[in-house]
């Protein structure tokens, strides 16, 4: 039997305004919660946003009895009437029935009223069962799901009310990746152009083809570009081996020097304006134990530290070129769709996790969502130049960390876990740098700057990334 489910959002902005947010790229990256229960990815973009006939793929985590599933999810918009409505209905997912309409109206006081109607109905959990999971059950999980889509909504309405200004190009290169993808979604709901640096592409709409590792890059692809944005390298979550160091060393700086070189042969009235490089905090070493580092202190000792300063000096050569040059410092970055948290949520709901090789190292965290904002906005702010640490304004230490994360999933953290696991895994010097590493970063300067986090609280931001709000 289909359930009805309405849910309603009221918000400052007018409705043409927040309509036009909605039929941009990137608005479904943004509203996808990343904790399950429903889809958690955009496989596959929308063919043609939110108007009639449109389709995108979604991916889906099921909790199945061997483990998590990852099923796939079409949904078709319907019909739309701008600014009033718009409409989606599942064709091929989990469940017997979706259907959304997405109603917009004006209030008296020129604001907007969300209005979301859901036709939804589960199918049996078994043969021998002829219903699917609970009223209570099915409905509980949307009222998840729509708050979260409420909270990312006001976020970033009100992100793009303070970075009012002209429409921007922006090439990107590390666009698909975990950080990369939720900063282009947000850029592109405001209105701005993303154009993807795609390693091995063809240079096109809405992409620029280049080969890092060939030294190829076209300079007159850059033309008319306002802001270059490198977030990409090779991962760092591997064994240290003298071939992994070098290609992660490799793929940071000398992908950053083909920036640089190609930046330098634009015509000067064509030429980005500024150019914003990923780096780490990992740059002030292994262990600084409690000491609270600042962005002027020279770097540390160890290997990542090399390779954020080797990669932020590379950087800095734009600045020859009169390019204004942001190093993005990134802490420990939290979402359950990967990085520091995804590892951990299974013994976390289990109840089997605690402090972490003795717990009394500091981490230097940040939630995905001010990640994304934190990077947009030193990429729209003209007079942000050189390195920012990008980790919210309250360091924990890890053993508070794993019982603030875990206490809001309703489970003790009371199981030490030792490092030999990391270390079998990585081996001791990945495992010193990666796992055991001691962050206390000061953010002053990112404040100063006007970045306004949306949570500085770690109970906060984990309530609102695992979608445990209230």
């Amino acid at each position: 039997m289909a359930q009805q489910f309405e849910y309603e959002t009221r918000l400052t902005q007018p409705r043409d305004e927040v309509f036009a947010w909605h039929q941009r790229p990137g608005a479904l990256t943004r509203l996808t919660p990343p904790f399950g229960g429903g889809p958690d990815k955009v496989t596959e973009a929308p063919t043609d946003g939110i108007e009639p006939g449109s389709r995108v793929k979604l991916g889906v985590s099921v909790p199945g009895t061997f483990g998590t599933m990852h099923v796939p999810w079409t949904a078709r918009h319907g019909d739309w009437d701008p600014p009033h409505y718009f409409t989606d209905r599942m064709e091929r997912g989990p469940l017997g029935e979706w259907e959304h309409r997405h109603n917009f109206e004006e209030t008296s006081s020129g604001g907007t009223l969300v209005r979301d109607q859901v036709t939804v109905r589960a199918l049996p959990t078994s043969l021998d069962k002829a219903s699917g999971p609970s009223d209570k059950l099915m409905r509980g999980q949307l009222e998840r799901i729509f708050a979260y889509r409420e909270r990312q909504l006001r976020g970033d309405l009100d992100f793009h009310d303070e970075h009012r200004g002209p429409r921007l190009r922006i090439a990107v290169g590390g666009a698909s990746g975990l950080i990369g993808s939720q900063v282009c979604a947000l850029l592109e709901t405001g209105g701005h152009e993303v154009v993807q640096l795609k390693r091995g592409g063809s240079t096109g709409p809405g992409v620029i083809g280049w080969d890092p590792t060939k030294g190829r890059l076209n300079p007159r692809d850059l033309a008319g570009i306002d802001v270059v944005l490198h977030l990409g390298g090779s991962s760092i979550a591997t064994r240290f081996t003298d071939k992994n160091k070098a290609e992660i060393l490799r793929s940071r700086v000398d992908s950053t020097k083909l920036l640089v070189r190609a930046i330098g042969q634009v015509p000067a009235d064509q030429r980005p304006r500024a150019l914003v490089v990923g780096s780490a905090v990992g740059y002030h070493g292994t262990d600084r134990g409690d000491e609270i580092l600042a962005e002027e202190q020279p770097p540390g000792e160890g290997f990542l530290a090399h390779v954020c300063d080797e990669w932020e000096k590379a950087a800095h050569g734009a600045e020859v070129f009169g390019v204004r040059v942001v190093n993005v410092r990134t802490g420990l970055v939290l979402t359950p769709s990967g990085g520091l948290l995804r590892p951990q949520l299974p013994l976390m709901t289990a109840g089997l996790s605690g402090p972490l090789g003795g717990g009394k190292q500091w981490q230097s965290w940040i939630g995905i969502d001010d990640m994304a904002g934190a990077v947009a906005h030193l990429v729209l702010s003209e007079d942000a130049s050189g390195p920012y640490h990008l980790a919210a304004p309250n360091p924990v230490r890890q053993k508070d960390f794993a019982r603030i994360v875990a206490g809001v999933l309703h489970r003790p953290a009371m199981v030490p876990t030792p490092l030999a696991g990391p270390r079998a895994l990585l081996g001791k010097e990945a495992t010193e740098e990666l796992v055991a590493a001691s962050h206390r970063v000061d953010v002053s300067k990112l404040l100063g700057a006007g970045y306004r986090f949306r949570h500085a609280d770690l109970r906060a931001c984990a309530e609102h990334i695992l979608g445990r709000v209230g």
